[in-house]
């Protein structure tokens, strides 16, 4: 596993690089833009540049870049789903101009309209952002929590809404505190590998392409989203020694979405998480 953090917004990109790398970051996650904000800003060709020196220098792979909370691809709203659609299509973009991905997207909420009328919804969305987007952008759904009336909530809702396209372009990022809310104790060995044989039969593990590790504060199947640091949630250490253990998942990058009070303890929670690793994994590898 490479292991890293959603970086906080530093000064420019290539200082948000810097940061990431000076961490211990092997790989890590930023927004897009403002994460309650359609918009993405301009990208100056000079900043774009150092970004991706930085990255370069420092080996990191891969960078993901977040949307914001704002985007619903599976809204009957034609306001928020032409704003929606704009927006994905720019973070895209984006992700594109800097060479990075892929691109993680919430499946959205189907506002009272049912989960299969959502799913319909987002699968559209999905087709109309990849015909205006470039051929190498990618993008990833993100698991939910099960509040409200979210989609993308179970392994056969997530193959549903990636079947109808490439398996190059559109995938899965599975949230740990997301599966918990919704009733997967994953400090319980058999319930991550039903999960592991679910996600093989089902969208195929090969869609599955990161890992955002949190613990949770909320009860186990609450439907609720509450993110936590390790070992201070509810799913603790058993659940995260599962995780990095499972051979299924132990090449996937691994990100805290949560960073720490100070990069000190950023630096030592993914150094820990290296040395982990190397236990229940054997030797890492040096290149993304």
């Amino acid at each position: 596993m490479r292991f890293g953090i959603h970086v906080p917004k530093q000064a420019d990109l290539p200082a948000t690089a810097r940061y990431a790398a000076d961490i211990g970051c092997e790989t890590f996650q930023f927004f897009s833009g403002n994460p309650m904000s359609w918009s993405t800003g301009r990208l100056a060709s000079r900043e774009r540049d150092a970004f991706l020196r930085e990255i370069e220098r420092a080996g990191i792979g891969p960078v993901l870049l977040h949307t914001p909370y704002v985007i619903n691809l599976a809204t009957p709203d034609r306001g928020l789903r032409a704003n929606s659609l704009r927006g994905l299509a720019a973070a895209m973009v984006r992700a594109h101009e800097l060479s990075v991905g892929p691109v993680v997207v919430h499946c959205g909420h189907h506002m009272g309209a049912g989960a299969d009328a959502g799913i319909e919804r987002a699968v559209r969305m999905l087709e109309r952002v990849l015909d205006r987007t470039p051929p190498a952008s990618t993008v990833a759904l993100e698991n939910g929590a099960g509040k409200g009336t979210e989609i993308g909530l179970s392994v056969d809702d997530l193959a549903r809404l990636v079947a109808p396209f490439p398996r190059d372009r559109v995938g899965i990022v599975l949230d740990t505190a997301h599966l918990w809310g919704l009733g997967f104790d994953l400090s319980r060995k058999p319930v991550l590998d039903q999960l592991v044989a679910d996600l093989e039969s089902g969208p195929g593990l090969d869609r599955v392409w990161a890992i955002h590790g949190n613990d949770s504060d909320a009860d186990l199947g609450s439907r609720r989203d509450r993110h936590a640091l390790w070992t201070e949630g509810r799913m603790g250490r058993k659940g995260l020694r599962n995780i990095v253990g499972c051979e299924a998942l132990s090449h996937l990058p691994f990100i805290f979405e949560i960073p720490g009070e100070t990069p000190g303890f950023d630096t030592e929670r993914l150094a820990s998480m290296r040395r982990l690793d190397r236990r229940l994994n054997g030797p890492r590898q040096s290149s993304p």
